[in-house]
């Protein structure tokens, strides 16, 4: 039996692309894997663990994904992104070239 997975880098980008950015959906799934969060009470595990030649990867199921989707969209229909960026002005010098970790704030 053939099963369509993704890694969790493509499970959380179709979470967000469905339920929008209010969560960190990789360190939420990371949370979920092990054991230490859910969302709405639900949880989304992964399908099976993938050696990709570095080390284990977990890998979701599609189907275990759209199933997710739905029940979280049963439980909370989203809302309008209604979070705003945080922008903030800074006086800063052009020709300073050093790197981020030293220029500070004036």
């Amino acid at each position: 039996m053939k099963v369509k997975t993704v890694p969790a880098s493509e499970a959380a980008y179709i979470l967000r692309s469905k339920l929008g950015a209010v969560r960190a959906w990789d360190d939420m799934l990371a949370d979920m894997r092990r054991g230490k969060s859910t969302y709405f009470g639900l949880v989304l595990i992964p399908y099976l663990c993938s050696h990709d030649g570095k080390g284990s990867r977990p890998y979701y199921s599609l189907v275990d994904i759209a199933d997710f989707i739905g029940a979280v969209l049963a439980v909370a229909p989203p809302s309008p992104a209604t979070i705003s960026l945080q922008v903030r002005e800074f006086e800063v010098d052009p020709t300073d070239k050093r790197s981020w970790k030293v220029r500070v704030l004036p």
